[in-house]
């Protein structure tokens, strides 16, 4: 694999992919998810060759970090209403909405979506 997930990627330099421009159309028994698993799996490897802690480490500290922010957002919304915390999720989704795709801010936002969405699903579920 690539270095650069860019590299020997569909189009021209400078054009974004259009999955339409592919003659012949995506049939479900064409993807194969185990195939697709291990491709994944040697994307990974092959990361670990670059300079930096191995991939493995980064993923613990990120699943860490993610780990306190959504105990701290739970305890934000802890106790509040189930239409407060969907309030609150639609709110932060239509802001992510009205950014650039481009805007770091955007990606923050919807990520605190999903975040609040596993918490308006226990919501409405309890």
């Amino acid at each position: 694999m690539p270095d650069n997930p860019t590299e020997n990627a569909p189009g021209h330099e400078g054009e974004q992919y259009d999955a339409t421009m592919n003659d012949e159309p995506f049939k479900e028994e064409q993807f194969d998810p185990e195939e697709a698993e291990q491709r994944i799996t040697q994307f990974v490897t092959s990361a670990d060759d670059l300079p930096g802690p191995p991939v493995e480490e980064l993923a613990e500290q990120v699943d860490a970090l993610m780990r306190t922010v959504s105990r701290d957002l739970e305890g934000i919304m802890d106790g509040k209403a189930h239409n407060k915390v969907l309030a609150t999720q639609l709110l932060l989704g239509q802001r992510a909405r009205g950014l650039q795709p481009d805007d770091a801010e955007q990606w923050r936002l919807h990520a605190a979506t999903t975040l609040l969405s596993g918490m308006v699903v226990r919501s409405a579920d309890g």
